[in-house]
């Protein structure tokens, strides 16, 4: 493949949570059309221990009245690292995430974006590697407090599904990888809704 087809941005940031919190966020399929302003739906049509495909609808920048679909295939390659391949708009795009623990409760995240842009895909480089830097922070300062909150309570011995022990003595830090892959969902949910989701066969 001929590399200046290739747009790269390369983002960095450490956060004051744990690298499960980090991974969990990523794959908690269900917080995207609530929290993000620029989903407005996802259905997940496949999903295993640890790939899902899924169909993002997002509203198309500056038109926010109009959306596109966007299917999107996410890997959990290792403890560390995940990969998301989709097609926006067009353009062929790779996402690496690489977690770093520094201690238990920091980490340091990698964000490496690649577009290919072949074609008349080229001249979309400027735009989207100004618009790039500027989309990252925005989903990231939407998806900050949520990380905080959860890292909060599983310092207390949250546990889902089942809330915090009743007994405030009980209310300790729970150690280990908590992120088993899928993440479990509540039944009924509008992840599962597609009318090709794969359940059975």
């Amino acid at each position: 493949m001929d590399e200046k087809n290739i747009l790269e941005v390369n983002i960095i940031k450490t956060i004051n949570v744990s690298q499960d919190v980090v991974r969990w966020n990523y794959w908690d399929h269900e917080h995207l059309d609530n929290v993000h302003s620029g989903y407005k739906r996802s259905d997940i049509l496949y999903e295993k221990a640890n790939y899902v495909l899924r169909i993002d609808q997002v509203k198309i920048p500056l038109i926010p009245f109009l959306t596109a679909q966007t299917p999107l295939f996410m890997v959990q390659h290792s403890r560390e690292v995940s990969y998301t391949f989709a097609v926006q708009f067009g353009v062929v795009s790779k996402t690496t995430i690489t977690v770093k623990e520094i201690n238990s409760n920091e980490c340091r995240v990698t964000m490496n974006y690649k577009f290919y842009l072949n074609g008349w895909r080229r001249i979309l480089r400027p735009i989207l590697k100004r618009l790039i830097p500027k989309w990252n922070e925005k989903i990231w300062l939407e998806d900050l407090p949520i990380k905080l909150r959860r890292q909060l309570v599983r310092n207390i011995g949250f546990k889902d599904f089942m809330g915090l022990p009743k007994e405030i003595k009980d209310r300790i830090k729970t150690e280990g990888n908590e992120v088993s892959l899928p993440l479990p969902r509540i039944k009924d949910s509008n992840r599962d809704k597609h009318p090709l989701k794969n359940i059975k066969n």
